[in-house]
C-alpha cells in the first residue's frame, strides 16, 4: 500500500494539487462485479471488487478521498480500518483534503446560503445584462452568403421552427439555477427588437425524457411545413430556429448520427425555396457539433448559438440584428459527415497525408475533402479583418529560453468587431511523433473600422517541450515551426530553432 504522506508530498511536488479527489456519481459503488442477482444493491459492473467493503478499500488506497452518492466509504471504513485493509493515516489524509477546501471555501464562517436570495439574484439587472453578454460573444457564425445577416429591424421578419419559442431547450441539459419562464425565446427576443415578427412552429421536439430507450420523435412530421411555407412567403426575411432539444445533449444523451434531428434538413429547404431569394438564416441550437453538410449547402447564413442560456432570445436577436458583432470561434471541430469522427485539429502525422486526388492516403473515398466541415478555431464577422506580419523575436532559444512572435491584425472593413488571433506550433521531428498543430496563445481584439494591432505571444519551453513515455518533461533540440491566423488552418508561417 502506498504510503498518503508520500502521496501528498508527490501530488504537491508535481502538480501543485492539494485539494481532494471525489468519485464520479456511483463510481465507487459500480467498481464491484455484478452477481447473477442483484436486485435492490444499486450500481455494479466493473469488476475489480467483490462486494462494497472491497470496492471502498479500492477507492481509498487508489487517492479517492469522498465517495459521491453511493456510501461504501462510509458504510465500512470502520470495518476495513479495523481489518487493516485501509490505514488510519489514509484516512486522515482524506478528511485533511476535505476539510483544507471547506476551509479555504469559508463554509465553517458562513455554512448557509439563504438560497432565495441567490436565485433571485440570477435575475438581477447585472446578473441578466452578463447573460445576455456572454451569449452574445459566444456565438459562433459559421456562413454569412451575400451579407444576408445582419437584418433589418423594420422588415416583416417570420421565426420559423421547433426551437423559435421554446424557453426551456434555452437552457441546455444541465441549467443549475435557470427556470422554463425566465428564460426568453428566439421569438419572443427578436419581436421585441422588431414588433412585424410573426412565429411558426413547423413541427414539435419532445420536452421528456423518451421512454423505455426508444428514440423521441424529433420533428419528423412535416403536416406543419405547409404553415411554414406560407410563414417564409409572406415575410420579407426569416430566421429558423432550429436544432437539438435539450434532452438530446449532454449526459448519457450519446447520437448515433449527429446530423440536424428528425425532418429539419427538409424544412430549411422548403423555406428557402418558399422565401423565394429573400433572406433566411438559420439559428442552430445545439450541445456539440452537428454534422451540417446538407444544410451547409441551403442555407445562405448559420449562426452557431449552443444552448445560450436565460437570455438566449435577446443574445439571439442582438446578433442577428447587429448590435452584436458576432466574434466567437468553435472550440471543437464539426466533421462533414459522421463517419470522420473523431476528427480534431491536433492529430499526429500520418505517413500517408490525406489528398483526395490519390488513392493509397489516409481519406474518405466519399468525401472530395480532407478538412472538417467547420475546422477548430473557425468563425466569421460582419467585418473583415486580416492578419499579417507575423514576425520571431529570434531565430534560436536556448531549452530554458523564450521566444516572442507578433502578428499584425486589422480590420479592413465592417463594424467595429471582435477577432481571435490564434497562435499554433508544430514541431516536426521528434522523438515521439508530435501533433501536426498544437494551439499555444490566442487572444480575443475589438477593432473599430481601419484600426490595426499588434499581438504578441510568448513562447517558452512549456511550449515546445513534451512529455515522453515515462511520462518525463523534455525539451529537444530542433525546428519548430510556428502558424498565426484565425482558425487552426492558420496559414503565416515562422520558424525558430531550439539549441542544446
Amino acid at each position: 500500500m502506498r504510503q498518503p504522506g508520500a502521496r501528498d508530498r508527490r501530488a504537491q511536488k508535481e502538480w501543485g494539487f492539494d485539494g481532494f479527489i471525489e468519485s464520479d456519481y456511483t463510481a465507487v459503488a459500480e467498481l464491484r462485479a455484478c452477481p447473477p442477482q442483484m436486485p435492490d444493491e444499486g450500481p455494479c459492473g466493473h469488476g475489480v471488487a467483490a462486494d462494497g467493503p472491497a470496492a471502498a478499500a479500492a477507492a481509498l488506497n487508489a487517492g479517492t478521498d469522498s465517495e459521491m452518492v453511493s456510501e461504501n466509504i462510509r458504510s465500512y471504513g470502520k470495518q476495513l480500518v479495523a481489518q487493516g485493509r485501509i490505514s488510519q493515516s489514509r484516512i486522515d489524509d482524506a478528511v485533511r483534503r476535505i476539510l483544507r477546501i471547506k476551509f479555504r471555501a469559508g463554509l465553517f464562517e458562513h455554512p448557509y446560503v439563504d438560497v432565495d436570495q441567490a436565485e433571485a439574484a440570477q435575475l438581477q439587472p447585472d446578473a441578466v445584462k452578463a447573460a445576455r453578454d456572454a451569449a452574445g460573444r459566444s456565438m459562433v457564425l459559421l456562413k454569412n452568403e451575400g451579407g444576408t445577416l445582419p437584418m433589418s429591424k423594420t422588415k416583416k421578419t417570420a421565426v420559423i421552427g421547433p426551437l423559435g419559442n421554446d424557453g426551456h431547450a434555452m437552457l441546455g441539459p444541465w441549467w443549475g439555477q435557470g427556470k422554463d419562464e425566465d428564460a426568453v425565446t428566439v421569438f419572443q427576443g427578436i419581436k421585441e427588437q422588431n414588433p412585424n415578427t410573426t412565429f411558426t412552429e413547423a413541427c414539435t421536439m419532445a420536452h421528456t425524457e423518451p421512454p423505455n430507450n426508444t428514440p423521441a420523435d424529433e420533428c419528423g412530421s412535416d403536416a406543419g411545413f405547409g404553415a411554414a411555407e406560407a410563414a417564409a412567403a409572406g415575410a420579407d426575411q426569416v430566421v429558423l430556429a432550429l436544432g437539438e432539444s435539450r434532452e438530446m445533449s449532454g449526459e448519457a444523451n450519446a447520437r448515433s448520427e449527429i446530423d440536424l434531428p428528425g425532418r429539419q434538413e427538409e424544412l430549411i429547404r422548403r423555406v428557402k425555396a418558399a422565401a423565394n431569394g429573400k433572406p433566411v438564416a438559420v439559428v442552430l441550437f445545439n450541445g456539440r457539433p452537428l454534422t451540417l453538410e446538407g444544410a451547409v449547402d441551403d442555407s445562405p447564413a448559420i449562426l452557431e448559438a449552443w444552448f445560450p442560456g436565460i437570455q438566449a432570445g435577446n443574445a439571439v436577436a442582438d446578433v442577428v440584428f447587429g448590435d452584436v458583432n458576432p466574434g466567437g470561434k468553435l472550440p471543437v471541430s464539426f466533421p462533414r459527415r459522421v463517419g470522420q469522427v473523431p476528427i480534431y485539429y491536433n492529430h499526429e502525422p500520418t505517413g500517408r497525408p490525406c489528398d483526395v486526388t490519390q488513392k493509397y492516403v489516409s481519406r474518405h473515398r466519399d468525401i472530395k475533402s480532407c478538412d472538417p466541415q467547420f475546422e477548430f478555431g473557425f468563425g466569421l464577422s460582419y467585418s473583415k479583418f486580416e492578419t499579417s506580419n507575423l514576425r520571431l523575436s529570434r531565430q534560436s532559444v536556448s531549452r530554458n529560453g523564450s521566444v516572442r512572435a507578433m502578428v499584425d491584425v486589422k480590420n479592413v472593413s465592417g463594424p467595429t468587431g471582435d477577432e481571435v488571433v490564434q497562435l499554433y506550433i508544430n514541431d516536426p521531428v521528434a522523438s515521439l511523433s508530435q501533433p501536426v498543430r498544437r494551439l499555444r496563445g490566442f487572444e480575443r481584439v475589438t477593432l473599430e473600422p481601419g484600426e490595426q494591432r499588434t499581438i504578441t505571444f510568448t513562447l517558452d519551453k512549456s511550449d515546445y517541450g513534451f512529455h515522453d513515455n515515462r511520462g518525463r518533461f523534455i525539451v529537444e533540440p530542433g525546428r519548430i515551426d510556428v502558424y498565426a491566423g484565425t482558425s487552426s488552418k492558420a496559414e503565416l508561417k515562422q520558424s525558430f530553432q531550439v539549441t542544446g
